[in-house]
């Protein structure tokens, strides 16, 4: 049976890897786990990564205001950048849009979130969409354990899939 999924070499080492990672953890990896795994991979692994996420941390809680604090590599060089929100995913790409805002003035369009199995370890599958100020939009998404996680990957493949076009 043909998935329509054909990765390269490079992208089928990622997605054993996280098949692995869940592994590893006592985590049963069902056949929509592994889809979706694949499915973002294929769309983040590009050949040219203008923003890649070097470091990420979030706190979040009762009387806690949310608050993400981000490293991003752009073409090489660091940034850093922390941002409050109404919960840990919106202080994420607050963050992240901070430290991008100069390079694409990007608004998150569209967001949307799926469990893919049950129980609070299934995989979480983020798609989004983003739009430039000149009106190009693209959507992208990202799959973890973790929500916050899938919806940083996700809007790190979407803002390097809208810069890799700006650039053509």
């Amino acid at each position: 049976m043909d998935s329509g999924i054909h990765p390269t070499e490079l992208q089928l080492k990622e997605i054993v890897s996280r098949v692995k990672e869940l592994g590893d953890k006592g985590k049963m990896v069902t056949d929509a786990d592994l889809y979706a795994m694949s499915r973002a991979v294929i769309g983040e692994v590009v050949e040219e990564r203008i923003v890649e996420l070097s470091d990420f941390a979030v706190t979040t809680g009762i009387r806690v205001i949310p608050t993400a604090s981000v490293k991003l590599l752009l073409d090489g060089k660091e940034y850093i950048a922390a941002e409050t929100g109404v919960g840990p995913v919106d202080a994420a790409i607050k963050a992240i849009q901070k430290i991008t805002n100069q390079l694409a003035n990007v608004r998150l369009t569209e967001y949307r979130l799926e469990a893919l199995t049950g129980g609070s370890d299934a995989v979480a599958e983020v798609i989004i969409k983003v739009e430039d100020k000149e009106g190009n939009i693209v959507s992208a998404r990202g799959a973890r354990e973790d929500i916050v996680m899938a919806s940083v990957e996700a809007m790190i493949n979407g803002l390097n899939k809208l810069l890799l076009k700006r650039r053509i």
